[in-house]
């Protein structure tokens, strides 16, 4: 701006007279822009008759932009220096041009003093005041250049200039606005005002108003507005406030438009280099917007093997893309990357925030914990901001909070993640993402009802909010709310295909829609146990149909088992077949069953009920005809039985579980047993790798016929076995973990007439589960406890899968 103004002051120009007329045709051709035979000419005569040549030398060097000729001809005149004032505007343009504040000014305030009544010196010296640093003494001069002319455009150009130095755009273009309204023809006045409607991040605008007046700028500035405007639309792309049909229309109109200049102003060679690169990099933001993360990739890394080294904001950009393809280390090291150069807190929590995700899920729980401690001290509750007397609430801490929340329930510290959500959703009741995250954490605590509680009060706040319905949809599928589940999936998974939780609940239902295939078995190493003989070996196995009608699954399936005993040995073969209805709150099974143990082939039934009464108490029953639970020793001396269960179960939450179960048995030669057990959990440590538990098992029963029968049958027994349980985790990758259990437990066993005596049992297994359809295990258990007086010893290997297809 400040160019054109001294082109509009010099608008005069020159009035050469005389009779030389090839000095005066080489005035001419420096009027129409031939600079250099004029300034050479000028350079040999000197200063001439009353400084004629010097002060003709000074206004085509300022024409030509070479302040340095201008000055060097200036300083040259002989003082006193009495200057027209059109030559000591150029002369001061020309020290401003050199960064000469001082005598720029001093030549400026000259022209004041000397010429009241022209603006351009007045508006000189508010601009070389700004470039000096002295803002509010350039302020104070524009404000009363602006005063003293109000219908001059050029003075709240002035006014503009300064409100920008001040990074004021918005007064700056209040300025410049002022300014087009009153000069809304002149060239200079729109250029100028266009770029003031840049400096307010105008973009569209700004593109719009220039393609009007596209003869004002040059190609490269016009491809700058371009990419500016692209940039905007991103931007827009990007705001979590608009819809996700919305912002992915934005996304794609810009990627579009990029499809389209990219090429386009690659085949301008060297002159466009810089604005293909920009359009390329910004083109990455426009890629993570649409979520196309693959795409975003592809094209970091041909920028990184062309050499680019990408700005800080493209940083951020890339590694959310490799944390959302699953690269862990690659974001991580592209995060630290960032957070090395980012200022703006921000920016800086973004980057800590994906760093820590980063850490975490890669598996190194130290180094993310350190990033968290770091974030949650870093960004204070309150701002004071300057000029107000009321302190406001800081966004940033709160997403620390919910960060470091988070986090807690990613190392399974539940309890910290649970109190920590709970106290921020009571101080920030109106907070949906706050109620959306607690309510993941009950879920995590096996307490849907109380997640469903709050996803409803998410949902008055912010009905289509796709975390909301993703959180409502996982939490359907714990309530065996099958339809609704399949609902809410439906819709945030056409609403937000890429959004990686809508993927995730879209994931989970499809494996509900798949068939299982349930095994489980035993296989007796070294046994002196009366109860399951020596060389047992058992398997059951049963394939569950898909869901029919959402509630519904047929199943069937068999088992085999065998051992050797006193009597000889015992075999028992057994098919089944029923179905499974499953609705909120309970599910029922109902079986039929026919048995072949050595002595014919008889039929069974089985029917079983869970009722869950809330989000702790749940009480179950099951009656079965020919129970498969009959011990192998009875059936091979052809008795069988009927039995009965009930329990009621309390379960406080993921990390604390009790159970009290009662159950009849009528056997077939008369006996009747109760057996009474109470069986207990609470966890004891939790790391992110390591979790123990204290296990408490305690059982008793009591039959109506003692040892005269040909299995074991205790008249009465007590058994007292507490314990603890290790599971460490040896690998783990997303939805795959490798882990090794150990338990270890110590108690006692009395039975009546035998007295008591102490029980040790040791166990070691692994546990393997993968992409969420396979889930197996085995694990080697010794005990050591006595029967009917003797000690005896036991060890054998259990297994189980799961697997669904």
């Amino acid at each position: 701006m400040r160019r054109l103004i001294l082109w509009a002051a010099l608008s005069p120009a020159i009035a050469l007279a005389g009779a030389d007329g090839a000095y005066d045709a080489l005035i001419l051709r420096a009027r129409a822009g031939d600079y250099e035979p004029a300034l050479a000419m000028l350079a040999r005569k000197g200063s001439g008759p009353g400084n004629r040549y010097a002060y003709d030398r000074i206004l085509i060097a300022a024409w030509a932009d070479q302040p340095r000729v201008a000055v060097q001809a200036y300083e040259a005149l002989a003082l006193p220096r009495e200057l027209p004032p059109d030559v000591r505007l150029a002369v001061a343009r020309a020290y401003r041009d050199l960064r000469r504040w001082p005598e720029a000014l001093a030549q400026y305030r000259e022209g004041m003093s000397r010429h009241p009544g022209r603006l351009a010196f007045a508006a000189g010296a508010a601009m070389t005041l700004a470039d000096a640093g002295q803002s509010d003494a350039a302020l104070r001069q524009a404000r009363i250049a602006a005063a003293r002319w109000p219908r001059e455009a050029d003075a709240y150009l002035a006014l503009a200039y300064v409100q920008a130095g001040r990074n004021a755009p918005f007064e700056s273009l209040y300025a410049a606005d002022r300014a087009h309204d009153l000069a809304p023809g002149t060239p200079y006045v729109q250029r100028e005002y266009i770029y003031a409607l840049k400096r307010a991040r105008l973009a569209g605008p700004v593109l719009d108003r220039a393609r009007r007046h596209a003869s004002l700028f040059s190609e490269a500035e016009m491809r700058g507005f371009e990419a500016d405007a692209q940039a905007e639309l991103v931007r827009m792309a990007d705001m979590p406030s608009r819809g996700e049909a919305e912002r992915y229309a934005l996304a794609d109109r810009a990627l579009a438009r990029y499809d389209e200049l990219i090429p386009a102003w690659k085949t301008l060679g060297k002159a466009a280099e810089a604005d293909v690169l920009r359009a390329r990099i910004d083109r990455l933001h426009a890629l993570r917007a649409r979520v196309r993360m693959a795409d975003l990739v592809a094209e970091y890394e041909a920028l990184r093997a062309e050499g680019v080294a990408l700005p800080r904001y493209a940083l951020n950009d890339v590694a959310s893309a490799y944390l959302y393809l699953r690269q862990p280390e690659r974001a991580r090291d592209i995060y630290r990357r960032a957070a090395a150069e980012a200022d703006d807190p921000e920016d800086r929590l973004d980057n800590e925030t994906g760093l820590y995700y980063a850490l975490a899920e890669s598996e190194q729980h130290d180094e993310a914990g350190a990033v968290i401690d770091r974030t949650r001290a870093g960004y204070p509750p309150w701002l004071y901001p300057k000029g107000q007397a009321a302190r406001v609430p800081n966004d940033l801490h709160l997403e620390s909070l919910q960060t470091a929340a988070s986090a807690a329930l990613q190392a399974d510290d539940t309890p910290a993640a649970q109190a920590r959500l709970e106290d921020m959703a009571a101080n920030a009741p109106n907070n949906t993402h706050l109620r959306t995250a607690l309510a993941t954490v009950y879920r995590a605590r096996s307490l849907p009802r109380a997640s469903e509680r709050e996803l409803k009060l998410a949902e008055t706040l912010s009905p289509r909010d796709i975390g909301v319905e993703n959180g409502q949809g996982f939490t359907a599928l714990d309530l065996q709310e099958w339809r609704q589940a399949e609902a809410l999936s439906a819709d945030t998974l056409a609403r937000a295909p890429e959004d990686l939780q809508s993927r995730r609940l879209a994931r989970v239902w499809e494996i509900h829609n798949k068939a299982e295939l349930q095994i489980s078995g035993y296989r007796g190493l070294a046994s002196d146990s009366p109860v399951s003989g020596s060389g047992d070996f058992g398997i059951d196995a049963v394939l569950y149909s898909p869901p029919l009608d959402h509630d519904w699954r047929a199943y069937a399936g068999g088992g085999y088992a065998t051992g050797n005993f006193e009597e000889g040995r015992g075999y028992y073969r057994w098919l089944r077949a029923g179905a499974q209805w499953r609705v909120r709150d309970l599910t029922v099974e109902a079986e039929a069953s026919a048995h072949h143990y050595g002595h014919g082939a008889k039929p069974g039934l089985r029917l079983s009920a869970a009722y869950d009464v809330d989000d702790h108490w749940q009480v179950g029953a099951s009656g079965e005809i020919l129970s498969r639970e009959t011990p192998l020793r009875a059936l091979a001396s052809d008795v069988s039985s009927n039995s009965a269960t009930g329990y009621v179960r309390w379960r406080a939450n993921e990390r604390r579980e009790w159970t009290l179960s009662l159950s009849p048995s009528r056997f077939s030669d008369g006996n009747n047993r109760w057996t009474l057990g109470l069986a207990g959990r609470e966890r004891v440590y939790t790391a992110p790798r390591l979790k123990v538990d204290l296990e408490v098992d305690i059982s008793a029963q009591r039959n109506s016929r003692g040892s005269d029968v040909p299995y074991y049958n205790p008249r009465m027994d007590l058994m007292l076995l507490p314990g603890l349980r290790l599971t460490h985790t040896l690998y783990r990758r997303y939805e795959t973990a490798w882990e090794q259990i150990g338990t270890v437990a110590a108690g006692g066993y009395g039975q009546r007439g035998y007295g008591a005596g102490g029980v040790l049992a040791l166990g070691y297994g692994q546990r393997y589960r993968a992409n969420d359809v396979l889930d197996m295990g085995a694990m080697i258990t010794g005990i050591s406890r006595p029967y009917d007086g003797n000690r005896e010893r036991e060890l054998r290997i259990a297994f189980d899968l799961a697997y669904r297809f």
